[in-house]
């Protein structure tokens, strides 16, 4: 009977015992590992070997809009480096009824502090690569058997430098063998877009444009809901705990947007609680990837959203944003969706995905997405050309 009860209680566990997904945050996105050093590291750069010849020609990277005025263009060619990595079986198009396979790259310049660490430049450059079905399928077989040869675990991880590079940095086996995955892929043969993140005067403003590759010619793209070709952002605040000097220029027209908060955020006191109410809910409606896309959000406001939520979470506590608004949140039980950067108060930070400085800073935005991404590949849907609301 004691042998019964304990075989019940085990498979009565079993039940009850949370189904781990195959595919988690860091098996779709990966953040790559601040190196030692610049000139010796083993990270993905301009000259690396890739699908059809290299992942961006030089040539190309000198006719975008220069990233930042601390570097000549060709100092910021040679001290690019791919600092993340994103695959995604669906990603939106301009019409909704169609969507890509993709390898997305985010780079950017490296440099090294007055002590000889190794930071980031505050600019990012990210190329996107197409792929067809049987090549999405190989990229997943080969990341599936990756996994399995280092014996990575990413089960019910937050999104961070990836687990399989922490300890070992760029000298890692593992990074090694997940270059060779990516670049067979991804290269100049299907490189379909490059968009910037430029960084202007103090370190205090900050440009967006992106541009289209047809027939090996750059085309800049129209940005979402400001009808224009680039987008800038503007934040002078010293210390770097709230908004002033600028804001959101072109302001997006339409719903979900935050044009007082991020402009002079200093100016806004008890008369102002319904204007805070509204556009961080509208911050919370950006960071979710089922109510908005790449393709119909502006730049700004994506990168902007968080930065905006926590302001209102740390200066305005009192208006309980985050329980009066939680319906808007993204929820996901299946991922730990935990953001895990270190300064998330820091309203100069407006990074998607990769490092400010030495510190890495990841928006929820990508979380969120990156769980959109894993749950496809977990249903199967991956084959699909029909894209999620995201």
């Amino acid at each position: 009977m004691k042998l019964l009860y304990s075989v019940l209680f085990l498979f009565g566990f079993g039940l009850s015992a949370p189904t781990l997904a195959a595919w988690d945050l860091n098996d779709v996105s990966y953040l790559m590992p601040l190196p030692k050093k610049v000139a010796t590291d083993s990270l993905l750069s301009l000259k690396s070997s890739a699908r059809g010849g290299f992942l961006l020609r030089e040539a190309l990277v000198q006719r975008l809009p220069i990233l930042s005025p601390q570097l000549t263009r060709e100092q910021a060619a040679a001290s690019l480096r791919v600092m993340a990595v994103r695959i995604d079986p669906c990603f939106p198009l301009p019409t909704p009824q169609s969507c890509q396979k993709q390898i997305r790259l985010v780079w950017q310049p490296l440099e090294s502090d007055r002590r000889n660490q190794v930071k980031t430049i505050d600019a990012a450059l990210h190329s996107f690569y197409v792929l067809t079905d049987a090549e999405f399928a190989t990229l997943l077989k080969d990341l599936e058997e990756w996994k399995k040869t280092y014996a990575i675990n990413t089960n019910f991880v937050p999104l961070q430098i990836h687990p399989a590079w922490a300890a070992d940095g760029d000298s890692s086996p593992a990074l090694a063998e997940f270059h060779k995955i990516i670049t067979k892929l991804a290269g100049l043969e299907n490189l379909s877009r490059v968009t910037v993140m430029v960084l202007r005067g103090a370190g205090d403003m900050w440009a967006f444009a992106g541009f289209e590759m047809k027939d090996g010619k750059m085309e800049l793209m129209r940005i979402p809901r400001i009808d224009r070709m680039s987008q800038a952002f503007i934040n002078l605040a010293v210390p770097s705990d709230h908004f002033t000097g600028g804001g959101i220029l072109p302001l997006p027209t339409g719903a979900d947007t935050l044009s007082t908060i991020t402009n002079e955020s200093e100016h806004l006191d008890v008369n102002s609680e319904d204007t805070i109410r509204k556009e961080i809910k509208a911050a919370y409606r950006i960071e979710n990837p089922k109510n908005h896309t790449p393709e119909n959000m502006d730049c700004v406001s994506c990168h902007v959203a968080q930065p905006a939520i926590h302001w209102a979470l740390n200066k305005q506590a009192h208006l309980k944003l985050d329980q009066l608004w939680s319906h808007e949140i993204y929820k996901n039980p299946k991922y730990d969706l935990t953001n895990v950067s270190p300064d998330l108060l820091n309203t100069q930070i407006i990074r998607g995905f990769g490092y400010f400085g030495r510190n890495m800073a990841i928006s929820q935005r990508v979380i969120n997405e990156s769980a959109e991404v894993a749950d496809q590949l977990n249903q199967g849907t991956a084959v699909k050309t029909q894209p999620p609301l995201r």
